[in-house]
């Protein structure tokens, strides 16, 4: 889990992990940059746990964070999780389960709520693709996978060098290198295990869409260079900020409507 700062969500992300019904795991925590005031909150929240175990470091970066991370794990699972969303309780245990019961299947993630700053399901989908064709389709022009509820084999992230791009979509180019080998499979399990928060500080807001599209884009670009398959570049101009913008703007007025 990294952590840039540490706000009113942490406390929140934290206890959701605490609060697993499988209890038996250790949970990094990668935190870049925190001032003096900030790493003692967060030693204090977590200095009860000895599960969760803090790591400071001297480059930025979200990329180089969970590389970091990677590097850490000794088990054979790895799952992702933000610092602003909520796991919900189940989530380690049924990822789990399915990964025990369906060895070729490469990672896991869940069909997911958004909600706001205060944690209210607002007027937005994350669009729900649950087994293997379908999401290998989705991943040439959207993203179907969301990154803070997945679970992964260790030795598939080992084997594909964990995270190499951007700071915007690392996890949009992983599963695209991971993709390329037709054997290993993904699945989205239909159950509801992540609160995914929207807000205005995160990496995905909408002021940071033109970062986001050209890192985005360039990766994309190199799958279809190596692929032909024309719908990556329909992912590139789905994901052009002024498109972006325009669905921002619908879903805002269908959220008014809906309201009256």
């Amino acid at each position: 889990m990294p952590v840039s700062v540490v706000d009113e969500f942490l406390p929140i992300a934290v206890d959701s992990i605490q609060n697993q019904t499988f209890k038996d795991f250790i949970c990094h925590i990668l935190c870049a940059q925190l001032s003096d005031n900030e790493k003692k909150r967060l030693s204090e929240l977590v200095s009860d746990d000895s599960r969760f175990v803090i790591h400071y470091l001297n480059m930025d970066g979200i990329t180089f964070a969970l590389n970091y991370g990677i590097n850490l794990v000794k088990t054979k699972y790895v799952a992702r999780m933000d610092s602003d969303d909520i796991t919900h309780p189940t989530r380690f245990e049924k990822q789990l389960k399915f990964l025990e019961e369906n060895p070729n299947y490469v990672m896991v993630g869940s069909r997911v709520i958004i909600v706001d700053e205060h944690g209210e399901k607002i007027n937005q989908n994350f669009k729900f693709f649950e087994d293997d064709k379908e999401i290998r389709r989705a991943l040439k022009y959207r993203m179907p996978l969301c990154h803070p509820v997945m679970m992964f084999r260790a030795d598939t992230l080992f084997a594909n060098k964990g995270y190499l791009y951007g700071n915007n979509s690392e996890d949009h180019e992983l599963y695209l290198r991971i993709a390329r080998n037709p054997n290993n499979l993904f699945k989205n399990l239909p159950d509801q295990l992540l609160s995914y928060r929207r807000h205005g500080i995160q990496a995905t807001d909408m002021s940071k869409a033109k970062q986001s599209f050209c890192d985005n884009g360039g990766f994309r670009f190199t799958e279809f260079l190596l692929t032909w398959n024309p719908l990556y570049l329909i992912g590139i101009i789905a994901i052009h900020p002024l498109l972006r913008k325009g669905r921002y703007i619908i879903r805002n007025i269908k959220s008014i409507f809906n309201k009256s």
